[in-house]
């Protein structure tokens, strides 16, 4: 080899030296390992360090019906919009619902029953497969442009204020409640009594414009969007499978129901930042619309921003008035 050759050669293999020890600092620095992608979901990640893939949970789940493509591509829009990882549970089918109601005895059926069990086999597999921690969400969802920043907020309050002693979090609600800061008592409907709230007119600019905060639920309605524990899903796989044979109501009731009776430790943000789209827009596998809208508000709509609403959700109410939705249906 020649004086010249080998030259070139000691040149060039320098540089590849140099290469690797910058890619290695680079590496160090952001605290990536070689194979595996910042912060994943592998269960290392403490569960309120919320600048991962998963909002600080171990696995985000996302029901969704294989036939809903329309709902895939938004929630797929979202994922990429706020960098989230998503495991996607396919739903149980009305028919294959109905199928277990006749063998098992349920006494409800039909897409409510469908709704039921898909929750239900999220429990069951966070048992099964050991995971600690998951956020549940329905497949017709909007969330805020800023989601990061105010579920940051919420969880330093959560870990601040209970550590891990808690059982569900709901960071999406339809109904406010009674605990809820800014909200008001206001005659049921039907009962003249007071067991469902509202939101005060007066209050109501101050309630919108406040910062995201966190309060103890008693009567947690809708469950678009929601955190559970390990713990609570093992309970709630005994519990719920049990009810479907004695109660005959929908799971989000049942819930409620038993929140109130002191079954779990639920805690609710408000206002939420994860709302149902609506029924208008994208339609419900559970009612017709026969008048009114499932929709909720939200300050800046991740979905219009992306042009995949055709209304700002801003000038929408923060919660659907219950009575008068339920008196849609009949």
């Amino acid at each position: 080899m020649t004086t010249r050759s080998t030259a070139y050669w000691c040149w060039w293999t320098l540089v590849g030296y140099m290469c690797v020890g910058a890619a290695l600092v680079y590496l160090a620095l952001s605290g990536k390992k070689f194979g595996k992608e910042d912060d994943d979901n592998n269960g290392s990640v403490g569960i309120y360090q919320t600048s991962n893939r998963t909002l600080g949970f171990h696995r985000i789940f996302v029901l969704n019906t294989p036939a809903r493509m329309d709902r895939r591509r938004t929630m797929e829009a979202q994922r990429q919009f706020h960098g989230l990882s998503f495991e996607y549970a396919q739903t149980v089918g009305h028919v294959e619902a109905n199928w277990h109601a006749k063998e098992s005895g349920y006494l409800i059926n039909g897409t409510h029953l469908a709704c039921y069990l898909s929750h239900l086999n999220i429990y069951k597999r966070m048992v099964e497969e050991d995971i600690e921690s998951a956020l549940v969400l329905e497949d017709d969802i909007d969330t805020e442009v800023d989601l990061r920043d105010r579920h940051s907020l919420i969880m330093a309050q959560v870990g601040k204020e209970y550590g891990g002693d808690w059982d569900m979090l709901f960071v999406g609600h339809c109904t406010s409640d009674v605990n809820e800061p800014g909200s008001v008592l206001r005659p049921r409907a039907a009962t003249g009594g007071n067991s469902r709230v509202g939101i005060s007119p007066g209050d109501r600019a101050a309630y919108l414009q406040r910062n995201v905060t966190l309060y103890v639920s008693e009567y947690p309605m809708c469950l678009h969007a929601y955190a559970l524990t390990k713990a609570c899903a093992k309970r709630l796989a005994m519990v719920l499978e049990e009810r479907l044979k004695t109660v005959g109501q929908e799971i989000d009731l049942v819930l409620a129901i038993g929140v109130e009776f002191g079954v779990s430790t639920v805690l609710g943000v408000s206002p939420p930042y994860i709302v149902q789209v609506g029924r208008t827009e994208l339609g419900s596998d559970l009612t017709s619309p026969k008048g009114g809208d499932t929709a909720q508000r939200l300050a800046r709509s991740t979905l219009f921003h992306l042009g995949l609403r055709l209304n700002d959700p801003q000038s929408l109410a923060p919660y659907i008035d219950w009575e008068w939705f339920t008196a849609q249906q009949k």
